[in-house]
Formats: C-alpha cells, structure tokens, sequence
C-alpha cells in the first residue's frame, strides 16, 4: 500500500534529495510539564534538535486542554509560562526554530464558551483552531463541532480524524467536513503505520483522494512519536506525488500560521 524508500528506488530517492525540505511542524507537544508530552527542558530541546535536522523552521506547541476531569482555569496561564520559558531556552541555545502558541483542545463540555472567552488558544491567535474529538465518538457530534466553530468565526483543524473510528468505517465524512471548512490534519505515525493497519488504509485512502490538508508529526518526546518528519517527507514525496509533502508540511502550514486561506488545489495539480 506506502511503501519506503529503498535500494530499488534510487531515481525515486535521488530527485527527493534536491527537494527544499522547509517544513513547519502544526501539532507537537513540545512544552514539558503540561501533558502526556516531553517529560523535561532536556527532551524539549532534543525534540527541538531533531526538528531542525530534517529542516523544520517552525512548531506549533500543541499541548492538550480541556481535557475530560482536567479542564482547569489556569491551563492557560501555565501555557503561556512554559511557552515562554521554551522560547528563551531555545534563545539560549542559538537554535533557529520558530514556536507557535496554540493547543490541542478536547472538544468536550464548554470548550465553544471557554475559545470565546480566550481561556483556550487558537493556533499563533488565528482563527484556525486544532480541534480533537473523541476517537470512538460519533460522526455527528463532529458536525455538530464543525459548525459551532464556524459560527463563531473559527476554522477546526481536526486532529488525525483518520484515527477516529467513524471515519475508518466512513472516509466520505472527511469530504462532508473538508466542505464545511473543516482543515484535515494528518499525523505522521498514521501514513507510517505506527497505530496500526486500519488507521494507514484509512490514511491512505484519503491522501490518494486528496483529502488531506496538513501532516504534522503528534510528537510526544525524542524517542517516541518524534519531531523527524524526514521519513514522512520522503513517503509523502514517493507515494502522493512530489509536489504532495510541500503542500502539507510547509505550504499549508505556513498558511494557518500566518491566519490566511489555504490551498486546495485539484487532483490534477499535485
């Protein structure tokens, strides 16, 4: 179905080689502390390290909030006070990485009320908002979802929907949400296997129909679900077309970061 990069793709892997590979990185749990993230400062910066290695510019520190039993008026401000800590750490080490605001928010309980009155963050303080729902949820509370956000004049990247299992027995939901403006964001352990055989197919399935709109690496620490997306940009490159990892590991990106409209360009320009 994905294959890697091997010994018999020597042309496939030469022309990957002169590509730019000037990623950001959306959804990354960067900060220590907050989450079931990087565990120290230590982590943080080798997590930092390799994401700069494979040539990312940029990490949004998506730390979970709202959170079932955890939803706490101070998430905010402990946040923004690691946030700051990380960006003066990095300062320190003279190490070029832009870091992002935003978090990945549970969508559960008040979390429309909670975005309104900016107890939760928004992606760089876009209107672009990373979004997770339950993963044995029904389809239709994320309808339900998509639309209150819209309401309000926010735009959910939805969290790795091809884990979720509504979407694993019906991918045509993706299209339906991508059309109520809906951004899809897709992690790189789901297209490299990492959470099994029915979340790759349902990756699969939706990068060969052009259903994808951001890759991002989920990264919880240096060792496991790390911040090297170079594997995922050259299957991304290999499987989907060259142009495809740009598309969603800078061009969009980029895009949300900087609060403007993203591409969706047609099957036929990939």
């Amino acid at each position: 179905m994905v294959t890697t990069v091997t010994g018999n793709t020597a042309m496939a892997s030469m022309a990957m080689g002169n590509m730019v590979r000037t990623m950001i990185d959306l959804h990354a749990h960067i900060l220590p502390g907050l989450d079931d993230g990087s565990h120290s400062w230590e982590d943080s910066l080798e997590m930092a390290a390799q994401a700069v290695d494979c040539g990312v510019e940029g990490i949004a520190a998506t730390t979970h909030a709202n959170l079932p039993g955890n939803a706490r008026a101070e998430e905010k401000a402990s946040y923004l006070r690691a946030l700051e800590q990380f960006s003066w750490l990095l300062d320190s080490e003279d190490m070029e990485l832009n870091l992002y605001p935003g978090m990945e928010i549970f969508a559960q309980g008040a979390y429309i009320e909670r975005l309104q009155n900016r107890e939760l963050l928004t992606i760089n303080n876009t209107a672009y908002v990373l979004v997770e729902f339950p993963m044995d949820g029904p389809a239709r509370d994320i309808y339900i979802g998509i639309d209150r956000l819209r309401r309000i004049g926010l735009y959910p990247v939805l969290a790795h929907p091809e884990r979720y299992a509504c979407v694993q027995e019906v991918p045509a939901h993706v299209r339906e949400w991508r059309e109520m403006d809906a951004v899809i964001q897709m992690n790189k352990g789901s297209i490299l296997g990492s959470f099994g055989r029915g979340v790759q197919k349902t990756a699969h399935y939706l990068l060969t129909r052009r259903m994808v709109d951001v890759a991002a690496s989920d990264a919880h620490s240096p060792w496991r679900r790390t911040t090297n997306l170079e594997l995922l940009f050259q299957i991304l490159a290999q499987n989907y077309g060259t142009s495809c990892p740009r598309l969603l590991l800078y061009k969009n990106p980029e895009q949300i970061v900087r609060g403007k409209k993203i591409f969706r360009p047609s099957s036929g320009d990939l």
